[in-house]
């Protein structure tokens, strides 16, 4: 197996797990690490070279560059990382606008490099045991999609950037809540038509959204509600996907397992146990990170491709002018 040399820009809360993921992955090395912050540069292994300007990262002899920068960043690191014949593994959201997107994914054609968007959530065990199930038709047509997260920013030792809106370009539907969105249109097995909701900043107050109502429509046949919310006391993370169909139903609590109901009852699944929640994390990160690393080998798209994850963005990207104008946002035609 050739060896794929990494560097990471970025290394905040989020580089450094990336840095860890990496470090437990066969055939992965990081050898470098950017971050504008000598704070953050202070942390890095001594082992890693460092750079204040991540340019000159992109100098080295190596493979891919991962970026972990706040999200309004991430269009010009990405493009300048692709123009310098590297693949990039991108954290989510891949942009604050689809517009940026497609920017980036012209340049990495143009390279010839493979761009990529990190959504750990895909390769949670939990989740995809309960995809696996839907697929094969146990709980019948999926009729009903309820997802939700509630989270306190605490938690993530509260980044300034999550609550700017020039930095994060949105709030708690742009941040974390992109994965859900991402897992809902994954599970419905099909594209919305229509997007509707409300956002606040009630909780928090600021520039961007702390609570929102998202409402997906799938050409009748199937709907969606996804609930979005940051809190500013300390309070369990939570993050629950329930699937309605036909048949039966599923209800899968993230980082700790999921729920099969149907006429035979309530069948419990536990994945996790006593591992902490950078522990579980990490899971979806070695995932992705291993599959992005054996598409750069197989030169071959990874899975998903970013055409498919960028589907998200341009939901949100509709949501947010629904919430805005009060309106239902047509989607059909623009996924």
């Amino acid at each position: 197996m050739n060896e794929l040399l990494v560097g990471i820009v970025g290394f905040g809360y989020t580089g450094r797990l990336h840095l860890a993921a990496c470090r437990q992955l066969p055939g992965v090395r990081v050898v470098a690490v950017a971050d504008n912050s000598a704070e953050a540069l202070s942390q890095v292994p001594s082992d890693l070279k460092t750079f204040r300007d991540y340019r000159d990262l992109l100098a080295l002899d190596i493979d891919i560059v991962n970026i972990c920068l706040p999200t309004a960043a991430h269009a010009a690191a990405a493009c300048n990382a692709l123009r310098a014949r590297k693949h990039v593994l991108v954290e989510k959201p891949i942009a604050t606008t689809t517009a940026d997107a497609r920017l980036m994914m012209e340049e990495a054609k143009e390279a010839g490099c493979l761009l990529y968007t990190g959504m750990t959530h895909r390769f949670y065990p939990e989740i995809r045991e309960a995809k696996k199930r839907v697929e094969e038709g146990q709980i019948g047509d999926v009729v009903l999609i309820r997802d939700s997260i509630f989270e306190s920013l605490g938690f993530l030792g509260g980044p300034a950037w999550y609550r700017s809106k020039a930095l994060a370009g949105g709030g708690t539907v742009l941040s974390s809540g992109v994965h859900l969105v991402d897992r809902v249109l994954w599970f419905a097995g099909r594209v919305p038509v229509s997007v509707s909701g409300f956002t606040s900043n009630a909780i928090l107050g600021g520039e961007v959204e702390d609570s929102a109502q998202m409402c997906l429509g799938f050409d009748g046949s199937c709907f969606a509600q996804i609930t979005f919310g940051w809190l500013r006391e300390s309070h369990p993370l939570l993050c629950d996907l329930e699937l309605t169909g036909t048949r039966g139903s599923l209800v899968v609590h993230t980082w700790q397992g999921y729920e099969h109901r149907s006429a035979r009852g309530v069948q419990q699944y536990t994945i996790y146990k006593s591992e902490s929640h950078q522990e579980k994390v990490l899971v979806g990160l070695r995932g992705e990170i291993l599959e992005f690393c054996t598409a750069v080998r197989e030169g071959r798209e990874p899975w998903p491709c970013v055409r498919e994850t960028n589907r998200a963005l341009r939901v949100v990207e509709a949501f947010y002018e629904a919430a805005q104008t009060g309106a239902v946002v047509a989607l059909k035609g623009t996924l």
